[in-house]
């Protein structure tokens, strides 16, 4: 296996071609022994992508029946409507639609006039998401963005205890913001988790947003996370928590998909993750006993 320090070392040289070797060598280090990046850089250090999307409107339903599953909560209310539907629908609920009206790349413009078949889900009460709280609650960083869909969150003013349990919760490095990360590995979203797609209540508890982004991959991606994670470590741990997911769970997710046509045929969907799921289990039980696996065909 090539050396994810010197894939990331030769990334940072050629993005900013005027830092020394070892600067960049370093940063690069320093990015690696980042748990949540392990994760992510599955994909950042992947030379050839699959382009071969799922359905965006049978996935955020499917993703939010695996969430669940996993112990994480996801939006409590979401359907399929119309343009026509979405428009007269009031400020609590945010509607995400293809400008291009496709339906292929569904995304959340506040003040854009919605078009085709639109996701509609209701806003989660007393939650904001992690970027809002870094930017207007930490004041951690120098807040320049003007960011339209802020407005949803002003009223989200957590107590200093309050603030405490989320700081803890938000931790990239923590247990449940990992948690979030693998969970959403599995489900082989490209838009990996960051501060704008995970929310957090008062009380710390992080909800998952967005799956839309999600194609069918091989199962190289798989075996090069387990590859890329030590077996005694904690993520190593929230990796066997995917693990514990059974067949039977993929099935009844898939079943909670609307019968709807944009959702379209969900047998596919189905079969993909019941193998994806097979070939979890079986790179966390050869990496628990660190041995090796020949990858299956997908």
């Amino acid at each position: 296996m090539h050396s994810p320090i010197n894939d990331l070392t030769g990334r940072l040289l050629k993005k900013f071609p005027g830092i020394p070797l070892e600067n960049a060598r370093a940063q690069a280090e320093e990015l690696w022994a980042t748990p949540a990046f392990r994760i992510s850089s599955v994909w950042l250090l992947s030379g050839k992508r699959s382009t071969n999307r799922i359905n965006p409107y049978a996935m955020e339903f499917f993703s939010g029946g695996i969430m669940r599953r996993l112990g994480i909560r996801a939006v409590d209310e979401q359907f399929v409507c119309s343009a026509e539907q979405a428009r007269e629908l009031s400020d609590d609920y945010i509607v995400k639609f293809d400008r291009q009206a496709q339906g292929q790349n569904l995304t959340w413009n506040p003040g854009a006039v919605p078009l085709g078949w639109c996701l509609a889900s209701k806003l989660v009460p007393h939650a904001a998401t992690l970027d809002y709280v870094t930017r207007k609650i930490l004041k951690n960083c120098t807040d320049n963005k003007v960011e339209a869909r802020d407005k949803y969150y002003v009223a989200f003013n957590p107590t200093p205890d309050e603030i405490e349990r989320i700081e803890k919760s938000m931790n990239i490095d923590g247990p449940a913001y990992l948690r979030v990360c693998t969970a959403h590995f599995f489900l082989a979203c490209r838009c990996t988790p960051h501060f704008g797609n995970i929310l957090t209540t008062k009380h710390g508890e992080l909800i998952s947003i967005d799956h839309v982004h999600a194609y069918f991959e091989s199962g190289e991606s798989l075996q090069r996370l387990f590859d890329f994670i030590d077996r005694h470590s904690e993520l190593f741990n929230i990796l066997g928590g995917v693990a514990s997911l059974t067949e039977g769970d993929i099935r009844a997710a898939v079943d909670e998909i609307p019968k709807h046509t944009v959702c379209g045929q969900t047998a596919e969907l189905r079969e993909y993750f019941c193998q994806r799921l097979r070939l979890w289990k079986q790179l966390y039980a050869f990496k628990s006993k660190n041995l090796t696996v020949n990858l299956p065909q997908f």
